[in-house]
């Protein structure tokens, strides 16, 4: 009996340096895999954050574009409602410089010549005041 406790004891402390020395590979096992990963995820990071970065000025960008783009549109709507008004403004001089023309009696207008009419071009051989 006496030999079979030597040999449980013996036993025992081999398998006791068996789980240490296996424990022990664990551990370094493990610590070389957490700086593989720690030096994935610091690389992965670095470049989220390159991303992050390109993606907020990129809407920043994005927004200053959209803010001059709304201005021009304001703009365009400013001059076309200005156009509007000076094409109307342009028609009523028109009108009324047609009736002013036609107003006048034809003694007082006065007759262009031969020779300016030569000189002057098609739209200006209207009968006008001088």
């Amino acid at each position: 009996m006496a030999f079979a406790t030597v040999l449980a004891v013996i036993a025992f402390f081999v398998a006791m340096v068996a789980l240490w020395l296996t424990s022990d590979i664990v551990k370094k096992v493990q610590s070389q895999n957490d700086q593989f990963i720690r030096s994935q995820v610091t690389g992965l990071r670095e470049q989220l954050r390159e991303l992050d970065a390109v993606v907020s000025k990129t809407y920043r960008a994005s927004q200053r574009q959209d803010n001059v783009q709304a201005g021009l549109e304001q703009r365009l709507n400013d001059h076309t409602k200005v156009m509007g008004a000076m094409k109307a403004q342009i028609s009523t001089l028109t009108t009324q410089l047609d009736d002013l023309d036609r107003s006048v009696p034809s003694r007082y207008r006065v007759r262009i010549a031969k020779s300016d009419a030569k000189e002057t071009d098609k739209s200006a051989s209207k009968p006008s005041i001088q």
